[in-house]
């Protein structure tokens, strides 16, 4: 969703403790159904010549994409779907390095992106569950520190940028652990620093100081390298790919990858076969 965007709008508020998390997010949510999810900010300047950048997503060919977040990074959010870098590394993830795309599974999607969710839909059809805290057109409205699903439930955890969210993050690891079957796999990302360990810090608790620590109003930490460790807890074997790692330099221009990674994780054990 283009939450980047549109928190600018009242950051202010945000920051200033008088608007709460779940009030912030409902409105994004309110505002993004308004708009079926599409951006509603137009780049600045001149486009380039038509073409320079794609959206494997959407298929949306543009000389650029717009700004997106709270230090308006240029080039970023697709103007068709609103698919910013994370969207369009996992996409592309999914389609080349897994049969997510080919093969019906039992999906559990947490946060699901208005960009991605419909499609995935169309791929996995019941199968498919997205969960969200405060978004009331998830198919689930839930706390993943609490997931109404019984042990093994799927074959494949989706979350991307939700864990930096959470206060406590290991009881939502462990429930993501949980609901997936032996053999299953996930895919998790975060913002990730793979050079230094996880910082965190529980005496930084306003909005603001959030913020100056860790990027974000509402984010509690930036994983570092002992992330994989915190996921085995769970049960989840975590392997960090790189975003240079994955693709070519010039499929990162092409679709406007930035540095980023994501962590595939396997679940030990086996029962009917994995799908990635």
């Amino acid at each position: 969703m283009s939450f980047g965007l549109n928190l600018k709008r009242f950051l202010r508020g945000v920051v200033a403790d008088e608007i709460t998390e779940e009030e912030a997010y409902r409105r994004v949510y309110r505002e993004e159904a308004l708009c079926d999810g599409q951006p509603d900010v137009a780049p600045d300047g001149p486009a380039p010549a038509s073409g320079e950048v794609e959206c494997p997503i959407c298929g949306n060919r543009a000389g650029r994409f717009l700004p997106f977040g709270l230090d308006n990074r240029p080039n970023v959010q697709c103007p068709t779907c609103g698919s910013v870098e994370r969207h369009r590394i996992l996409w592309l993830y999914l389609a080349g390095q897994t049969d997510f795309m080919t093969r019906p599974a039992r999906v559990l999607h947490t946060a699901p992106e208005s960009c991605m969710e419909g499609r995935f839909r169309e791929l996995h059809g019941d199968g498919y569950v997205g969960v969200d805290r405060f978004s009331a057109g998830a198919d689930v409205e839930t706390d993943i520190k609490a997931l109404p699903f019984e042990e093994g439930r799927f074959d494949i955890v989706l979350s991307s940028h939700v864990l930096e969210h959470i206060r406590n993050d290991r009881p939502a690891i462990r429930e993501l652990g949980r609901v997936l079957r032996p053999g299953g796999w996930a895919v998790v990302m975060v913002p990730y620093d793979p050079d230094n360990p996880t910082y965190e810090d529980s005496s930084i608790d306003t909005p603001e100081g959030r913020l100056a620590a860790f990027g974000h109003p509402f984010h509690f930490r930036v994983y570092g390298n002992d992330l994989p460790a915190r996921l085995s807890e769970a049960g989840l074997d975590a392997k960090v790919l790189a975003t240079k790692d994955l693709f070519d330099a010039e499929t990162r221009r092409r679709f406007r990858l930035n540095n980023n990674h994501l962590l595939h994780c396997r679940k030990a054990g086996r029962n009917r076969p994995a799908s990635g």
